[in-house]
């Protein structure tokens, strides 16, 4: 589809692109390839770049796939066709996935989703969400990939796109399974199968089927509801044995996997996993054999740890060639205990392991930092939009207006004077929380490293691991690591948006123990939908405060906390069955003073009711 607009489309473009340039230039230069071809009499015709761009694709020479897909762009934003603008940003993003650089692969279907915003082209923009939440999920950010899945909905939902459709609530059942949370999973899966059912006849690729069925079957096994899970299995097996080797591989190994996490003697499971392994050597595709090989090193931990660990070696190594740093880490936490267990050196792994953990949660901020830029700058264009209308509405009523604006006058008198009491205090808070943030860094970043070099050139010095000297060392190290790790949790970021509610419920949880049982009850999804961000941090802190206290001084057995709210307000309420305190005096320590000026500062009050050995109760209310 072509479309002219005029000079100022074209000039907005041509900004986008140089713009493109250079984030590109910046962000990933140290990706930047040598593009050693020359481009010998290219025909100026789109339709004819493509045609190339494709002959280099199916090729696998996707480094000059790019390149012929920049030279598309160029021709195309000269012409302002808008079709192949979005089709040469998308292409670009596709090459470099295929390439495994996926902060680069982010980038340009994010640069392609932007374009098809301001087109209004919804069924564009619901496809490129789909292409970026799968980059999310690949890389283990799976809230990320979540809250863009969901927001693709938005786009797609209603319409005819069902194969779309279905693959966004397939990356949701996804990320729901890999966060541990497998009854949402399988709701997704559900929707899934429901809307295949309503559309008998929609074309899905025979693989994608395989692959739905088989997220479901993995689900079902989370659930501990195996039979169901091997007859799914089973069918896939039965289908693809002798036409689809890869399937088939697939479907054995993890139906194998899952009949040795239900009986841990079970024969056939070792067999199962043995043979799907031969079919992905004879294959060599290097995900499966990475499934395969983490499989049988968690298979033969126990039982066999030099077998492990060969496989874990394995695993590691392959994972490596597609430089996937999910599967480097989980190779990793296989290899790491079982090199320990059998009296090896483990500091260079330590080390590699720290580094990849790095470099992942670097690229997943910079696909976060992407994202957001983009949803900021859509929701400002909308808001420029808005401001026209306005703008067109106040000629018209010019007579209403004046009298509107003397009295939205007096109001914002009333209202600036309110406001900057109110702004004074939020300063006040947000220094505080900026403090801890910054404070949390330098302990882990800075001193905890330091620390962990220490570990690994103790470690290195010398064989006799077992000096008591030296051993003393390292767990009095260890110890000192652990609790500055644990600082730096107690201080960390707070996600205000509407993943509060999982990572409130997730702090509370987290104090539970085999010492300490802590009861509480799971909130409504809109339950803190209405209470703002600073108030959201100060409840966090407080009941982590209050947490801790407990964990330290209590040897309380049971904790209790209820949270309800009414139209004006939140009460929490927090019971335990410690060694409780005094109310005479000055009872309060510094922790529970910090608690007390935390929750003034949101214009709320905190009760405490205790007495020596009858526990503690302490009644938190805040106006919403």
């Amino acid at each position: 589809m072509k479309f002219k607009f005029g000079l100022p489309l074209l000039f907005i473009l041509a900004y986008m692109y140089c713009h493109a340039g250079s984030n590109l230039k910046n962000n990933f230069e140290h990706k930047q390839y040598d593009y050693s071809f020359t481009l010998k009499q290219v025909n100026d015709s789109l339709a004819s770049l493509k045609k190339q761009i494709g002959n280099f694709a199916k090729k696998s020479d996707y480094k000059n796939a790019i390149a012929l897909s920049k030279k598309l762009l160029e021709k195309a934003i000269v012409i302002s066709d808008s079709s192949h603008i979005t089709n040469a940003y998308w292409r670009q993003g596709y090459y470099f996935k295929r390439l495994d650089q996926l902060d680069s692969s982010y980038f340009y279907i994010d640069k392609a989703y932007s374009i098809n915003l301001k087109l209004k082209d919804s069924i564009g923009a619901g496809d490129r969400l789909l292409d970026m939440a799968n980059i999310q999920k690949s890389l283990g950010d799976y809230n990320g990939g979540m809250i863009t899945a969901t927001e693709g909905l938005k786009y797609l939902e209603g319409s005819d796109e069902i194969e779309s459709i279905s693959g966004l609530y397939q990356n949701i059942a996804v990320c729901q399974k890999e966060l541990g949370h497998p009854k949402e999973a399988l709701r997704w899966s559900d929707k899934i199968f429901s809307l295949l059912n309503k559309h008998p006849t929609v074309d899905i690729s025979t693989e994608n089927l395989y692959n739905i069925k088989t997220t479901r079957a993995n689900i079902l096994a989370a659930l501990k509801d195996y039979p169901t899970s091997f007859k799914i299995l089973d069918s896939i097996a039965a289908k693809t044995k002798g036409g689809n080797p890869s399937q088939f591989a697939r479907a054995i190994c993890n139906k194998g996997y899952y009949m040795w996490l239900e009986n841990k003697i079970n024969p056939e499971s070792e067999s199962l996993q043995l043979d799907a392994l031969r079919i992905r050597q004879e294959l060599n595709t290097v995900p499966g054999l990475i499934s395969s090989t983490i499989h049988l090193a968690e298979y033969y931990f126990e039982t066999n740890k030099s077998l492990a660990l060969d496989f874990a070696q394995k695993a590691l190594a392959n994972s490596k060639k597609t430089n996937n740093s999910v599967a480097i880490l989980e190779a990793l936490d296989l290899l790491l205990p079982l090199k320990k267990s059998l009296a090896q050196d483990v500091s260079e792994e330590a080390i590699f392991y720290s580094n990849v953990q790095n470099t992942l949660e670097k690229t997943k901020q910079a696909v976060r930092a992407i994202y957001a830029a983009t949803k900021y700058d859509n929701d400002a264009l909308e808001k420029k939009n808005l401001m026209l209308l306005a703008q067109v509405a106040i000629k018209e009523k010019q007579n209403i207006l004046a009298i509107s604006a003397t009295i939205i006058s007096l109001i914002l008198i009333v209202f600036v004077v309110l406001y900057k009491n109110q702004q004074k205090k939020k300063e006040q808070l947000e220094m505080a929380y900026k403090t801890e943030l910054r404070l949390s860094k330098k302990l882990h970043d800075e001193l905890g490293n330091d620390i962990f070099y220490l570990m690994t050139q103790v470690q290195k010095e010398g064989q006799d691991i077992a000096n008591p000297q030296k051993v003393i060392i390292l767990e009095g190290l260890d110890s000192i690591y652990q609790r500055i790790r644990d600082i730096s949790k107690e201080f960390t970021a707070i996600d205000t948006g509407d993943n509060f509610g999982k990572e409130f419920f997730s702090l509370l949880n987290s104090y539970s123990s085999t010492k300490t049982k802590l009861i509480t009850k799971e909130l409504p999804s809109n339950f803190w939908d209405n209470v703002s961000a600073e108030a959201k941090i100060e409840v966090y802190r407080v009941l982590q405060e209050l947490l801790v206290n407990m964990k330290k001084h209590s040897n309380a057995s049971l904790v209790a906390i209820t949270c309800s709210k009414s139209s004006k307000q939140v009460v929490i309420k927090y019971v335990d069955n410690g060694v409780g305190f005094s109310l005479k005096g000055n009872y309060l320590g510094n922790g529970l003073k910090n608690v007390e000026n935390r929750i003034k500062g949101i214009k709320g009050s905190i009760i405490f009711d205790s007495k020596p050995n009858e526990g503690v109760t302490a009644t938190i209310t805040f106006a919403i």
